[in-house]
């Protein structure tokens, strides 16, 4: 790491003096400290018809390995638009930056630490091409990713949990499952929740995704009495399982449910400010309607409360 040298206010040549418990670079003259913060990048993971965009990098560091689209953020731009730029500039697809996947650090002792901050992407336009100072570019499955041939630390961490998430189970219920599942969501929403009444009564099922045999999302749907239509009445996912699309596949599989008992509309409830609204959104759930006691909640919670609804 190269030692700064002169003041950047005023051109004297700085000194090391011990500030509060760190020893850092000052300027004599006019007292100027000058702090070695780490440098800022980001990057995105695409994925495309499952499979995920990988770069082979063409210079150092990393020279013929692959890494997922990333670098540095300039300083006229948010780091949304400059993973969306080294996206476009290292595989030649455009993007449109969605979900805040991680943020990791990087650096070696002795050097100048960093931040990559990761987000997921949709492609919106684009041709799958290799950039300038890359060799190769290329979509990769779950069961193809070259792990041992990972350019980064920060690639690999991110790549374990993506292929972690395409390896979930998605499966009706049992009922000692639907009790590990009320356990799970007491634990982080601090509520009960009767799991086990939709896992076990016809007219209902209990969908949940599951991760080397332990439940990590549930998402609870049953038929309307009277209506063509089925009610989600619970979508959770565990805390540290969020945003890799665990959420977004639950959806997937209630509509399927509901596809198969011939219903017409599904329909769902959330709070105005709840960020798990963009869930069912992005599953192409619609605004529909605006509640102030909603029919899920018998006891009057503070805050309205959005009907979103899908049709079948």
């Amino acid at each position: 790491m190269e030692e700064p040298k002169y003041c950047p206010r005023c051109g004297a040549k700085l000194e090391k003096k011990l500030v509060g418990d760190k020893i850092r670079y000052v300027c004599p003259k006019c007292g100027y400290v000058f702090y070695l913060n780490p440098v800022v990048a980001a990057g995105a993971l695409v994925e495309v018809d499952g499979k995920v965009a990988l770069v082979k990098r063409g210079v150092e560091p990393g020279k013929g390995l692959w890494a997922l689209p990333s670098g540095y953020v300039e300083a006229d731009e948010t780091a949304e638009d400059a993973a969306a730029r080294e996206t476009r500039e290292e595989i030649g697809l455009e993007v449109k930056v969605e979900d805040l996947l991680g943020v990791y650090s990087f650096g070696s002792p002795g050097e100048q630490h960093g931040v990559l901050i990761l987000y997921s992407a949709k492609k919106i336009g684009g041709e799958l091409r290799a950039g300038d100072d890359a060799q190769d570019v290329r979509l990769f499955a779950p069961h193809e990713l070259p792990m041992d041939k990972i350019a980064f630390e920060t690639s690999k961490m991110a790549l374990r949990e993506w292929l972690r998430a395409r390896m979930m189970v998605y499966k009706p219920a049992t009922e000692a499952e639907a009790r590990e599942a009320e356990e799970l969501y007491k634990r982080y929403e601090g509520k009960d929740c009767d799991f086990v009444s939709l896992a076990t009564l016809s007219g209902s099922e209990l969908l949940v995704a599951m991760d080397q045999g332990s439940v990590v999302g549930v998402c609870g749907i049953r038929l309307e009495e009277h209506i063509d239509s089925a009610l989600i009445t619970k979508l959770f996912v565990k805390p540290n399982y969020r945003r890799w699309g665990i959420g977004s596949r639950l959806l997937r599989e209630a509509m399927g449910w509901a596809r198969d008992k011939s219903v017409a509309l599904v329909r769902a409830e959330a709070g105005a400010t709840n960020p798990g609204i963009v869930v069912y959104l992005k599953a192409g759930f619609r605004v529909c309607g605006f509640l102030e006691y909603p029919m899920l909640h018998p006891e009057p919670e503070p805050g309205a409360f959005l009907q979103l609804c899908h049709a079948v």
